[in-house]
């Protein structure tokens, strides 16, 4: 398996695809055995309920070193009240509805060898991407993610994500108003 020091290495990787194929499930480890069981014994079975989509990063077919499975995420549509997204994102003029459409990323892990390597921060942006095009398709304010631990916390305040209110316990859920991430891919072009 790579060090640390070979993250710069796994980082130079081609560009990868995201596909929801489950293919080396078994093998796959992170940190939290929750995410380890949803993986291995209920992605392939929420994907063909349609409850969410999980999706997958194979190892590059260049790099035998690498776990057969980096990461994954899931998508699945949710709401937030209306309140609460009002509340976090100081927003005023909105629609007066009891809720609004949002996505929710419900899991996001990596291989937990895979640490140090950006693969967190790829599936958060593919993630990212995914949830603006759901957002332009049918409507979407922000999208939701639930911190696991502290960890995770700060992983997700990075890029933008705010604790909701009376968020006392684990896991909390964090928001990041669609707006913002469409307005960071238009200075981004």
């Amino acid at each position: 398996m790579p060090s640390s020091g070979s993250a710069s290495q796994a980082l130079a990787l081609p560009p990868f695809r995201l596909r929801t194929r489950m293919d080396g499930r078994s093998g796959f480890e992170c940190e939290h055995e929750e995410l380890n069981r949803f993986f291995r014994e209920s992605a392939g079975q929420n994907n063909e309920a349609d409850v969410n989509r999980t999706w997958v990063l194979p190892r590059p077919e260049e790099r035998p070193d690498l776990p057969p499975v980096l990461g994954f995420y899931t998508l699945a549509l949710c709401e937030v009240s209306s309140d609460t997204f009002r509340q976090v994102t100081r927003s005023k003029r909105m629609p007066s509805y009891r809720a609004y459409p949002a996505v929710l990323i419900g899991r996001l892990a990596r291989h937990r060898l895979c640490r140090g390597f950006g693969i967190g921060e790829s599936l958060l942006g593919d993630a990212h991407l995914r949830a603006m095009e759901i957002s332009r398709q049918g409507g979407g304010v922000a999208i939701i993610v639930d911190a696991k631990d502290e960890h995770a916390q700060a992983f997700y305040s990075k890029y933008g994500y705010e604790v909701l209110p009376d968020q006392q316990s684990w896991p909390r859920k964090m928001l990041i108003a669609m707006k913002v991430l469409l307005a960071a891919e238009q200075q981004a072009f």
